[in-house]
């Protein structure tokens, strides 16, 4: 089957999370596509995985999803490798101290959190095997924010560092969800991942309070391998359209987002296509 043979692609695998991601499915045999920034560190990861008995191949794919071109040359890559993709797994995320604009006017955290992986998904959705899955990493901040609040065309005053992230993941498990039902004919399964609360470096804040909050919190917070179990059972379930915690206990993508917010989402997806120069869609 292509889903046997394919591509399971994560994002940000040299991260905390992903290099969990990277080495379960390493365990399981996959074929794995290491979509990072930094060369160097998917270089060292490749050959970790390459060490262990059951892995299969191992690709590094340089992107930086803060760059429009990068994300093209990134996909172009994966097209020439003339593979099917088993699953396409959203791990990559940041949450920016500062309010900054990459080169292509796109704030910072909205271009990485969600123009990047909607561009990536619909370039690279044709090679999605029947049976695929697509998972998207979202975060508990989401439900602090509604879809009536400014998201792609934040003003700058109002960007925050937890603000502007919740209101990414928000708009992420919204296109996750609208996706999951326009795909559910075609076999392919879309979910999201809430990770949690994991101790890893996209939770320091650049305060004056880190160190208390590293004292104090840290050790209260899962691990990255228990974290990166949440995206795991979303790539293993049979199910779509849903989302799942580390504690594996899936509920509804539509359950879980608020109501007054249904009758918005078409406009956000519009709005998005429209940014990305999405037409066939």
């Amino acid at each position: 089957m292509a889903t046997e043979r394919g591509l399971h692609i994560v994002t940000g695998a040299t991260g905390s999370i992903g290099k969990e991601i990277a080495r379960a499915l390493a365990a399981r045999g996959s074929n794995i596509v290491l979509a990072c920034r930094n060369a160097t560190r998917a270089e060292e990861l490749r050959r970790e995985l390459l060490g262990m008995e059951s892995c299969g191949e191992v690709v590094v794919a340089k992107v930086s999803l803060d760059s429009a071109d990068s994300i093209i040359d990134f996909i172009n890559h994966i097209k020439a490798l003339g593979r099917p993709i088993a699953a396409l797994l959203h791990n990559a995320g940041v949450m920016c101290r500062h309010r900054s604009d990459t080169a292509d006017g796109i704030e910072q955290t909205l271009a990485v959190n969600y123009l990047a992986p909607v561009l990536i998904t619909h370039h690279l959705l044709p090679l999605v095997a029947e049976g695929g899955s697509i998972a998207f990493t979202t975060s508990i901040t989401r439900k602090l924010h509604s879809l009536k609040e400014e998201i792609l065309r934040e003003p700058a005053e109002r960007f925050s560092q937890l603000g502007t992230y919740g209101r990414t993941k928000l708009a992420l498990t919204h296109y996750a969800l609208w996706l999951s039902e326009e795909l559910r004919e075609r076999g392919i399964r879309v979910n999201c991942a809430d990770p949690g609360i994991v101790d890893s470096n996209m939770i320091t804040m650049q305060r004056w309070y880190d160190p208390i909050a590293t004292l104090l919190a840290r050790p209260l917070m899962s691990r990255p391998a228990t974290g990166a179990t949440s995206m795991l059972a979303a790539l293993d379930s049979p199910h779509t359209g849903m989302i799942f915690k580390h504690t594996h206990k899936p509920h509804a993508m539509a359950a879980d987002l608020r109501r007054s917010d249904a009758s918005r989402r078409p406009a956000l997806i519009a709005a998005t296509h429209s940014l990305l120069g999405i037409v066939d869609v």
